[in-house]
Protein backbone atom coordinates (compact mmCIF):
# COMPACT_ATOMS: atom_id res chain seq x y z
CA UNK A 1 0.00 0.00 0.00
CA UNK A 2 1.49 3.33 -1.11
CA UNK A 3 -0.81 5.44 1.07
CA UNK A 4 -3.73 4.87 3.46
CA UNK A 5 -7.00 3.67 1.90
CA UNK A 6 -5.34 3.52 -1.52
CA UNK A 7 -7.58 0.81 -3.00
CA UNK A 8 -10.74 2.43 -1.66
CA UNK A 9 -9.62 5.82 -2.97
CA UNK A 10 -9.02 4.42 -6.47
CA UNK A 11 -12.48 2.86 -6.47
CA UNK A 12 -13.91 6.22 -5.41
CA UNK A 13 -12.15 8.00 -8.29
CA UNK A 14 -13.26 5.36 -10.75
CA UNK A 15 -16.82 4.68 -9.65
CA UNK A 16 -17.95 7.93 -8.03
CA UNK A 17 -15.86 10.61 -9.71
CA UNK A 18 -15.80 8.72 -13.04
CA UNK A 19 -12.24 9.77 -13.81
CA UNK A 20 -10.28 8.29 -16.68
CA UNK A 21 -7.57 5.76 -15.83
CA UNK A 22 -4.68 8.03 -16.87
CA UNK A 23 -6.06 10.76 -14.61
CA UNK A 24 -6.33 8.29 -11.73
CA UNK A 25 -2.73 7.16 -12.29
CA UNK A 26 -1.50 10.75 -12.27
CA UNK A 27 -3.51 11.63 -9.18
CA UNK A 28 -2.50 8.60 -7.13
CA UNK A 29 1.13 9.08 -8.14
CA UNK A 30 1.08 12.55 -6.56
CA UNK A 31 -0.54 11.20 -3.39
CA UNK A 32 2.08 8.44 -3.18
CA UNK A 33 4.88 10.98 -3.46
CA UNK A 34 3.29 13.08 -0.73
CA UNK A 35 3.12 10.15 1.70
CA UNK A 36 6.65 9.06 0.82
CA UNK A 37 7.76 12.54 1.83
CA UNK A 38 5.82 12.35 5.10
CA UNK A 39 7.30 8.97 6.01
CA UNK A 40 10.81 10.29 5.43
CA UNK A 41 10.55 13.82 6.77
CA UNK A 42 7.61 14.14 9.13
CA UNK A 43 8.13 12.58 12.61
CA UNK A 44 4.50 13.15 13.66
CA UNK A 45 3.11 11.12 10.81
CA UNK A 46 5.91 8.55 10.92
CA UNK A 47 5.16 7.83 14.56
CA UNK A 48 1.38 7.69 14.32
CA UNK A 49 0.75 6.66 10.68
CA UNK A 50 -2.67 8.28 11.03
CA UNK A 51 -4.07 10.58 8.35
CA UNK A 52 -5.73 12.62 11.08
CA UNK A 53 -2.27 13.68 12.28
CA UNK A 54 -1.56 15.50 9.00
CA UNK A 55 -2.01 19.26 9.26
CA UNK A 56 -2.31 22.06 6.73
CA UNK A 57 1.24 23.10 7.67
CA UNK A 58 2.51 19.63 6.71
CA UNK A 59 0.97 19.99 3.27
CA UNK A 60 2.26 23.54 2.84
CA UNK A 61 5.73 22.44 3.88
CA UNK A 62 5.67 19.63 1.32
CA UNK A 63 4.55 21.89 -1.52
CA UNK A 64 7.02 24.61 -0.57
CA UNK A 65 9.81 22.04 -0.47
CA UNK A 66 8.91 20.94 -3.99
CA UNK A 67 8.88 24.54 -5.12
CA UNK A 68 12.44 24.99 -3.89
CA UNK A 69 14.02 21.63 -4.74
CA UNK A 70 12.18 20.92 -8.00
CA UNK A 71 11.54 24.52 -9.03
CA UNK A 72 7.95 23.65 -9.98
CA UNK A 73 5.76 26.23 -11.68
CA UNK A 74 2.65 27.68 -10.06
CA UNK A 75 0.46 25.59 -12.38
CA UNK A 76 2.17 22.39 -11.19
CA UNK A 77 1.89 23.56 -7.57
CA UNK A 78 -1.86 24.10 -8.04
CA UNK A 79 -2.32 20.74 -9.76
CA UNK A 80 -0.62 18.89 -6.91
CA UNK A 81 -2.63 20.83 -4.35
CA UNK A 82 -5.81 19.87 -6.22
CA UNK A 83 -4.81 16.20 -6.14
CA UNK A 84 -4.02 16.29 -2.42
CA UNK A 85 -7.27 18.13 -1.77
CA UNK A 86 -9.19 15.46 -3.70
CA UNK A 87 -7.69 12.79 -1.46
CA UNK A 88 -8.46 14.55 1.81
CA UNK A 89 -11.99 15.38 0.68
CA UNK A 90 -12.45 11.67 0.00
CA UNK A 91 -11.27 10.87 3.54
CA UNK A 92 -13.48 13.51 5.08
CA UNK A 93 -16.74 12.69 3.27
CA UNK A 94 -16.24 8.98 4.00
CA UNK A 95 -15.57 9.60 7.72
CA UNK A 96 -12.04 8.26 7.41
CA UNK A 97 -10.59 11.44 8.86
CA UNK A 98 -12.23 14.08 11.07
CA UNK A 99 -10.19 16.93 9.58
CA UNK A 100 -9.85 18.58 6.17
CA UNK A 101 -6.35 20.09 6.30
CA UNK A 102 -6.45 21.48 2.75
CA UNK A 103 -9.38 23.77 3.54
CA UNK A 104 -7.24 26.82 4.35
CA UNK A 105 -4.62 26.30 1.61
CA UNK A 106 -4.97 28.52 -1.43
CA UNK A 107 -3.56 27.92 -4.89
CA UNK A 108 -0.92 30.20 -6.32
CA UNK A 109 -1.77 32.93 -8.77
CA UNK A 110 -1.16 32.02 -12.36
CA UNK A 111 0.24 34.45 -14.89
CA UNK A 112 -2.21 35.27 -17.66
CA UNK A 113 -0.64 34.63 -21.05
CA UNK A 114 -2.14 35.89 -24.32
CA UNK A 115 -0.95 32.86 -26.28
CA UNK A 116 -2.55 30.63 -23.67
CA UNK A 117 -5.74 32.69 -23.90
CA UNK A 118 -6.10 31.96 -27.61
CA UNK A 119 -5.59 28.20 -27.22
CA UNK A 120 -7.36 27.84 -23.89
CA UNK A 121 -9.66 25.06 -25.16
CA UNK A 122 -6.58 22.79 -25.44
CA UNK A 123 -6.36 22.82 -21.63
CA UNK A 124 -10.06 22.29 -20.97
CA UNK A 125 -9.52 18.82 -19.46
CA UNK A 126 -7.10 20.32 -16.91
CA UNK A 127 -9.48 23.13 -16.01
CA UNK A 128 -12.47 20.83 -15.51
CA UNK A 129 -10.73 18.77 -12.79
CA UNK A 130 -9.30 21.82 -11.02
CA UNK A 131 -11.06 21.98 -7.65
CA UNK A 132 -9.65 25.48 -7.13
CA UNK A 133 -12.19 26.68 -9.70
CA UNK A 134 -15.88 26.94 -8.92
CA UNK A 135 -18.31 24.60 -10.64
CA UNK A 136 -19.91 27.58 -12.39
CA UNK A 137 -16.58 28.74 -13.79
CA UNK A 138 -15.79 25.25 -15.05
CA UNK A 139 -19.25 24.83 -16.60
CA UNK A 140 -18.87 28.21 -18.30
CA UNK A 141 -15.57 27.11 -19.84
CA UNK A 142 -17.09 23.82 -20.97
CA UNK A 143 -20.08 25.41 -22.68
CA UNK A 144 -18.12 28.21 -24.31
CA UNK A 145 -15.70 25.60 -25.67
CA UNK A 146 -18.73 24.25 -27.55
CA UNK A 147 -19.32 27.75 -28.94
CA UNK A 148 -22.27 28.86 -26.84
CA UNK A 149 -22.33 32.54 -25.98
CA UNK A 150 -22.72 33.69 -22.41
CA UNK A 151 -26.13 35.13 -23.29
CA UNK A 152 -27.31 31.69 -24.41
CA UNK A 153 -25.80 29.92 -21.42
CA UNK A 154 -27.65 32.07 -18.89
CA UNK A 155 -31.04 31.80 -20.63
CA UNK A 156 -33.91 30.11 -18.82
CA UNK A 157 -34.31 26.43 -19.83
CA UNK A 158 -30.84 26.30 -21.39
CA UNK A 159 -30.35 22.92 -19.69
CA UNK A 160 -32.47 21.39 -22.48
CA UNK A 161 -29.70 22.26 -24.93
CA UNK A 162 -27.26 19.94 -23.14
CA UNK A 163 -28.87 16.94 -24.82
CA UNK A 164 -27.84 18.37 -28.21
CA UNK A 165 -24.13 18.57 -27.40
CA UNK A 166 -21.69 15.75 -28.14
CA UNK A 167 -19.48 15.73 -25.06
CA UNK A 168 -16.22 13.82 -24.70
CA UNK A 169 -15.65 11.31 -21.90
CA UNK A 170 -13.76 13.76 -19.68
CA UNK A 171 -16.47 16.37 -20.25
CA UNK A 172 -19.14 13.88 -19.18
CA UNK A 173 -17.12 13.18 -16.04
CA UNK A 174 -17.37 16.84 -15.11
CA UNK A 175 -21.06 17.05 -16.00
CA UNK A 176 -21.79 14.10 -13.71
CA UNK A 177 -19.90 15.83 -10.90
CA UNK A 178 -21.70 19.11 -11.59
CA UNK A 179 -25.12 17.44 -11.55
CA UNK A 180 -24.38 15.73 -8.24
CA UNK A 181 -23.35 19.01 -6.65
CA UNK A 182 -26.21 21.15 -7.95
CA UNK A 183 -29.20 18.84 -7.59
CA UNK A 184 -30.10 20.05 -4.09
CA UNK A 185 -30.06 23.68 -5.25
CA UNK A 186 -32.22 22.79 -8.26
CA UNK A 187 -34.74 21.10 -6.02
CA UNK A 188 -34.79 24.07 -3.66
CA UNK A 189 -35.29 26.52 -6.55
CA UNK A 190 -37.81 24.22 -8.31
CA UNK A 191 -36.00 24.28 -11.65
CA UNK A 192 -33.69 22.16 -13.82
CA UNK A 193 -31.61 25.16 -14.87
CA UNK A 194 -27.89 24.85 -14.23
CA UNK A 195 -26.80 28.40 -13.36
CA UNK A 196 -28.75 29.29 -10.24
CA UNK A 197 -28.68 31.82 -7.44
CA UNK A 198 -27.73 30.47 -4.04
CA UNK A 199 -30.48 32.42 -2.29
CA UNK A 200 -34.05 31.21 -2.76
CA UNK A 201 -35.81 32.96 -5.65
CA UNK A 202 -38.72 30.90 -7.03
CA UNK A 203 -39.80 33.61 -9.48
CA UNK A 204 -36.38 34.22 -11.06
CA UNK A 205 -33.86 31.65 -9.79
CA UNK A 206 -31.48 31.93 -12.76
CA UNK A 207 -28.04 33.40 -12.09
CA UNK A 208 -27.53 36.81 -13.71
CA UNK A 209 -24.45 37.84 -15.66
CA UNK A 210 -23.21 40.07 -12.79
CA UNK A 211 -23.76 37.10 -10.47
CA UNK A 212 -21.67 34.83 -12.69
CA UNK A 213 -18.95 37.48 -12.95
CA UNK A 214 -18.53 37.28 -9.16
CA UNK A 215 -17.54 33.61 -9.50
CA UNK A 216 -15.25 34.35 -12.43
CA UNK A 217 -13.58 37.24 -10.63
CA UNK A 218 -12.95 35.12 -7.55
CA UNK A 219 -11.46 32.31 -9.69
CA UNK A 220 -9.26 34.56 -11.81
CA UNK A 221 -6.31 34.20 -9.42
CA UNK A 222 -6.40 30.41 -9.83
CA UNK A 223 -6.22 30.14 -13.61
CA UNK A 224 -3.79 31.12 -16.37
CA UNK A 225 -6.34 32.60 -18.80
CA UNK A 226 -8.48 35.71 -18.67
CA UNK A 227 -11.95 34.78 -17.43
CA UNK A 228 -13.88 37.15 -19.65
CA UNK A 229 -16.82 35.29 -21.26
CA UNK A 230 -16.70 37.50 -24.35
CA UNK A 231 -12.97 36.96 -24.87
CA UNK A 232 -13.18 33.25 -24.05
CA UNK A 233 -15.85 32.82 -26.73
CA UNK A 234 -14.00 34.92 -29.30
CA UNK A 235 -10.72 33.07 -28.71
CA UNK A 236 -12.40 29.67 -28.88
CA UNK A 237 -13.98 30.54 -32.23
CA UNK A 238 -10.79 32.07 -33.65
CA UNK A 239 -8.64 29.16 -32.53
CA UNK A 240 -11.02 26.68 -34.15
CA UNK A 241 -10.96 28.62 -37.42
CA UNK A 242 -7.16 28.74 -37.44
CA UNK A 243 -6.90 25.00 -36.87
CA UNK A 244 -9.65 23.90 -39.26
CA UNK A 245 -8.96 25.79 -42.45
CA UNK A 246 -9.71 22.65 -44.45
CA UNK A 247 -13.41 22.94 -43.57
CA UNK A 248 -15.83 24.67 -45.91
CA UNK A 249 -17.62 27.88 -44.95
CA UNK A 250 -20.82 25.91 -44.46
CA UNK A 251 -19.10 23.41 -42.18
CA UNK A 252 -17.48 26.15 -40.12
CA UNK A 253 -20.74 28.03 -39.73
CA UNK A 254 -22.47 24.86 -38.60
CA UNK A 255 -19.81 23.70 -36.15
CA UNK A 256 -19.25 27.16 -34.70
CA UNK A 257 -23.00 27.74 -34.47
CA UNK A 258 -22.69 31.07 -36.30
CA UNK A 259 -25.59 32.86 -37.95
CA UNK A 260 -24.20 33.38 -41.43
CA UNK A 261 -21.16 34.00 -43.62
CA UNK A 262 -20.91 37.59 -42.40
CA UNK A 263 -20.38 36.35 -38.84
CA UNK A 264 -17.83 33.78 -40.02
CA UNK A 265 -15.86 36.38 -41.96
CA UNK A 266 -15.85 38.64 -38.89
CA UNK A 267 -14.22 35.96 -36.74
CA UNK A 268 -12.01 34.79 -39.59
CA UNK A 269 -10.56 38.30 -39.87
CA UNK A 270 -10.06 38.43 -36.12
CA UNK A 271 -8.39 35.01 -36.08
CA UNK A 272 -5.87 36.06 -38.72
CA UNK A 273 -5.11 39.31 -36.88
CA UNK A 274 -4.19 37.36 -33.72
CA UNK A 275 -1.32 35.65 -35.54
CA UNK A 276 0.21 38.79 -37.01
Amino acid sequence: MSFPYEKRFILYLRNERFLEENTIVDLTRDITRFFNYLRQNNPNYRDSLKVSSISSNDIKEYLNTLSITNNIKNTTYNKMLTHINTYFKFLFINNLSPVLPTLSIKGRKRTVNKATDLAWTEKLAEYLVDDNLSLYTRMTLLLISHFYTIKEILQKDFYQELNQIEFTDFEYEFINLFNEEIINLQQRQHTHDIFLKKRLDIVSPQLTLPGLHKYLKKDQKSIDIKLSPRELYQNAVCYFILNNQNLSDTQLIQQLRLEDLTSLNYYRQKSYSTTE
